[in-house]
């Protein structure tokens, strides 16, 4: 199909059948078992005289396992591994500050299901 200028129209694209099977050629994909247990290795992104830990996978090789963790490592600010190090929460009452933006009409919301063991805490 061409247009009045006698170009080609790009939306009209002319792609042929492929018959039969194709093979792709390549590495093949490990399937993983999704009812086993993750592997874990537990890893201090902390200092010496503060203890951080956090756990990361360890399907990986030994070289990515590093770099991860010199990111993780690096900006340790970011990745709180205790409720107290959140920004947001205040103190022991762990109540959570929510700015909201002024002259904006406030809209009422169905409350989430709670998990019972959680709930008693969240009444008190």
């Amino acid at each position: 199909m061409t247009t009045d200028d006698g170009e080609e129209d790009p939306r009209n694209i002319n792609i042929p059948k492929s018959e039969g099977h194709r093979e792709v050629k390549g590495p093949k994909a490990q399937i993983l078992n999704i009812s086993e247990p993750l592997n874990t290795n537990e890893v201090n992104i902390g200092s010496e005289a503060q203890l951080k830990f956090v756990k990361i996978s360890y399907y990986w090789d030994e070289d990515i396992v590093d770099k991860f963790t010199e990111v993780l490592h690096e900006y340790q600010d970011l990745f709180p591994t205790k409720l107290s190090d959140i920004k947001g929460i205040v103190g022991d009452l762990r109540i959570m500050k929510i700015t909201l933006k002024p002259n904006v009409k406030l809209v009422k919301q169905l409350p989430y299901q709670l998990n019972p063991k959680y709930k008693e805490k969240v009444h008190k």
